[in-house]
């Protein structure tokens, strides 16, 4: 009886260690307060974003992430992400269209504000989950 605690204990303590892990590598312990109705995505190519404007249906589509190139001191900042607007628009239709993916819908650009500049960070689609 005495190992079988042990064992439920290492478990225990082993999952816990990694879901501590998991959610600092996510950056969630650095993520800025977000406004009301957002929600984030953190992927492991470093793009980690705050959705605002954009309804969360993460239960039946799933999110992909596509950085841009951007410094080295922002590859791990948070960036907020919003529907594209204006000339983006076209962009957004032309990035769909290059990728040819049935059923994948452009979601949002992700931009920092670095002192007075706004820097892309990626672009964010999802398709449906089957």
């Amino acid at each position: 009886m005495g190992w079988t605690k042990r064992i439920i204990g290492a478990a225990v303590l082993g999952i816990a260690g990694y879901s501590a892990y998991d959610y600092y590598q996510a950056g969630f312990l650095t993520r800025p307060e977000m406004p009301e109705g957002a929600f984030s995505l953190s992927y492991k190519n470093g793009l980690r974003g705050i959705l605002v404007g954009v309804p969360n249906e993460k239960e039946n589509r799933r999110y992909f992430g596509f950085p841009q190139d951007v410094p080295f001191y922002l590859k791990d900042a948070w960036s907020f992400c919003s529907p594209p607007e204006g000339p983006e628009q076209a962009q957004a239709v032309a990035f769909i269209k290059s990728r040819n993916q049935p059923g994948e819908r452009f979601e949002v650009v992700c931009k920092i504000k670095a002192d007075n500049d706004v820097v892309v960070r990626g672009v964010i689609t999802s398709v449906p989950k089957l």
